[in-house]
């Protein structure tokens, strides 16, 4: 039983239970004792039945939106969010995906034909967006998933309540960690750079990318040393000076992380950093230091049991699958505050400030070379100090919808869109577009996935094959003829330049694919003149062979 008090506040899905039983017939004063509200509480609910019941079936997920809401009131801009929700639910029913950066584009398009002048869709409004509809911050999926993953939200908050308090856990001794990916040399699409860089071969520049994890404790004072995976060994310039990197750095042909890593993390990193400071800064005695840290339940984490310090106090709990949206607090705003933050260092050093006499073709070429000598270490050290300056109040405010179910205060003073599309205009960058700056900004916004399983390759092998088999319906001649003449279109619009390095992959595919088919033609011509046995005196080139 709830303790009655006259300032208790329900949050919508609490609501909804004090009107199913009002529905069952049960009395006052059961009602009001079971949720610890007053009188006066408890006949407004009953009056605004009708608002709470439409409000709450109007979401894109109920139980999500019920769970996280305790106010019905709607968005400033009612009328915008309403034309955004309506557009969102056109495109989810037809099962085509949708993005942030998608998402903010159509509010701007419906917000002028509002005549809302002063409306900005910034990223507070669409974070404010996907909680009052409960869009999770990942690409759709289906709603029984969905379904599924927040009826799990609820036990898996009790059940870390009471470890909390059979533990005697205090906010500093309770951690997140979550990975991320980071392509760490991309810029926006039409900058002088990037337009240059459209015509360079293999436009490998834009490609880099590194994987990071991020892990702090609820109350924002120890965030740990990130870790970065890379592709490859650091340069030489880096390895002497290793020991003394701003984070660990450790190479990997994948660009993801392992169990082993992780658990090598986990080990050799996260248990001594945290005894560390719980001995050395909060003061604690060694037999009273104690951690526990939540992370995803992904492939690449080992188990909960591995996962524990020898003397059994510093241990793992998992997220119920599917969650990681809805209550991981490192997806509420911290990664993404560290990954603005890296941003604008990086736009620091990477962008050029042009003078009036340069032509285009100058300002391309300073371009190029700038963010070319943007290098590897540089990343890194942007990285760990983006990681610093992380505020306290954001980490902590991201624990608020796990432990409080409160919805998450979220502060991006000076890292919203615009902000970045200043810097740009500011060093002459005129040709960008505010949508090329958010697809920029949010395009590493998916976490990377994790290494495959044996039935997800398996899957993966079995639709490329078929594939191969619907290619084989187009004859390869006309497909290339069609490449061919749209490489002329993008070469000679400006616009659609961006498009070129992809159309230049599928047309060596293509060509590739019509010399294999050239060989097997010629393989079949020669044994049809031949007895059928013949081929067991002959060495068979394999496709393979015949593309290397």
């Amino acid at each position: 039983m709830n303790k009655r008090g006259k300032y208790t506040t329900l949050n919508l899905e609490e609501k909804m239970k004090v009107l199913s039983r009002i529905e069952a017939g049960r009395s006052l004063k059961s009602v009001m004792d079971e949720f610890g509200i007053s009188k006066s509480t408890f006949y407004d609910i009953k009056k605004n039945k009708k608002l709470i019941l439409d409000f709450v079936l109007k979401q894109d997920m109920p139980l999500v939106g019920a769970e996280k809401r305790k106010r019905t009131t709607g968005a400033k801009y009612g009328d915008v969010d309403d034309a955004v929700y309506m557009w969102y639910q056109q495109k989810r029913s037809a099962g085509v995906p949708v993005r942030g950066v998608e998402l903010q584009a159509a509010a701007e398009r419906f917000a002028q034909c509002f005549g809302r002048t002063d409306f900005k869709a910034s990223t507070g409004w669409l974070f404010r967006f996907r909680n009052r509809h409960a869009i999770g911050n990942r690409k759709v999926c289906g709603e029984q998933v969905l379904r599924s993953a927040s009826e799990n939200v609820e036990p898996f908050r009790q059940k870390l309540s009471m470890l909390i308090k059979e533990e005697k856990l205090c906010l500093a001794q309770l951690y997140s960690g979550d990975e991320t990916d980071l392509f760490w040399k991309s810029m926006p699409e039409n900058t002088q750079a990037s337009r240059k860089d459209i015509c360079l071969p293999g436009r490998k520049i834009n490609k880099e990318q590194l994987s990071a994890l991020l892990c702090a404790n609820a109350d924002g004072t120890h965030k740990l040393k990130s870790i970065i995976i890379g592709k490859s060994k650091l340069p030489r310039s880096v390895k002497e000076d290793t020991c003394t990197l701003p984070v660990i750095y450790k190479p990997s042909k994948d660009v993801w992380f392992t169990r082993e890593s992780f658990s090598e993390w986990f080990f050799q990193n996260f248990i001594p950093e945290v005894k560390h400071f719980q001995v050395n800064v909060l003061r604690f005695h060694e037999e009273d230091v104690r951690a526990l840290l939540l992370l995803d339940n992904s492939p690449v984490h080992p188990s909960t049991d591995s996962l524990t310090s020898e003397d059994g106090r510093i241990k793992c709990m998992f997220f119920p699958h599917d969650t990681s949206t809805l209550i991981q607090p490192m997806n509420q705003g911290v990664i993404l505050s560290c990954k603005r933050l890296y941003r604008w260092k990086q736009l620091e050093e990477s962008l050029v400030i042009f003078e009036e006499s340069d032509d285009e073709q100058d300002k391309g070429e300073k371009g190029v070379s700038k963010i070319k000598i943007y290098n590897i270490k540089s990343a890194i050290f942007n990285w760990a100090k983006s990681w610093d300056e992380v505020k306290q109040i954001t980490i902590a405010n991201a624990w608020e919808n796990l432990l409080y179910k409160k919805e998450p205060e979220y502060d991006l003073q000076g890292l919203e869109d615009g902000d970045y599309r200043e810097i740009l205009e500011k060093c002459g960058e005129l040709e960008t577009k505010l949508d090329d700056d958010r697809v920029w900004l949010n395009g590493d916004e998916e976490k990377g996935s994790p290494l495959k399983t044996k039935g997800g390759i398996t899957k993966e092998v079995v639709q490329r094959a078929g594939a191969e088999e619907q290619t084989a319906e187009f004859k390869l001649s006309a497909i290339r003829k069609s490449l061919d003449y749209l490489l002329d279109f993008v070469d000679a619009t400006p616009e659609f330049q961006r498009f070129h390095f992809t159309l230049k992959e599928m047309q060596q595919e293509i060509i590739k694919k019509q010399f294999q088919s050239r060989i097997h033609s010629r393989i079949g011509s020669f044994l049809k003149c031949r007895p059928h046995n013949i081929k067991d005196s002959f060495n068979m080139p394999s496709t393979s062979g015949c593309s290397k």
